[in-house]
C-alpha cells in the first residue's frame, strides 16, 4: 500500500474533488492522511469511504479536524456512500456523521 491514503489529484484552489479513502485507516496512515487533506484544502471536497472497513481514532480526529478547517473555510466537505463499516466505527467512537461534514459552500 505504502505511504497513500487515497487516490485523487490535489484540485486547485477553489475547486472541487473526491478523495478516495482507503480500506483500512490504522494509525499508520494518519500522517499521510493529515497531508493528503492539506494538500486539497482550499475547495470543496467529498471523501468516498465506500471502501472502508476501518478507522482508528487518530484518523478520526485528522477528519475531525478536517471538517472544522473547511468549516472555518467556508468551504464544503461531505462524506460519500459511507460504508457500513464506517458508520459503526464512527457509533463506536461516539461521532455522528455531521461531526466530520461541512456543508458550507461558496
Amino acid at each position: 500500500m505504502g505511504n497513500e491514503t487515497a487516490q485523487a489529484a490535489a484540485p486547485a484552489s477553489g475547486t472541487s474533488s473526491t478523495f478516495h479513502l482507503e480500506s483500512r485507516l490504522t494509525v499508520q496512515h494518519a500522517p499521510a492522511l493529515l497531508d493528503s487533506l492539506r494538500m486539497r484544502r482550499g475547495g470543496d471536497l467529498t471523501l468516498d469511504a465506500s471502501s472502508v472497513v476501518t478507522i482508528s481514532t487518530p484518523c478520526l480526529q485528522v477528519l475531525l479536524a478536517a471538517g472544522e478547517s473547511w468549516r472555518r473555510d467556508g468551504r464544503r466537505l461531505q462524506i460519500m456512500d459511507p460504508s457500513s463499516d464506517f458508520l459503526m466505527d464512527l457509533e463506536h467512537l461516539g461521532i455522528g456523521l455531521e461531526a466530520l461534514q461541512s456543508q458550507e459552500s461558496t
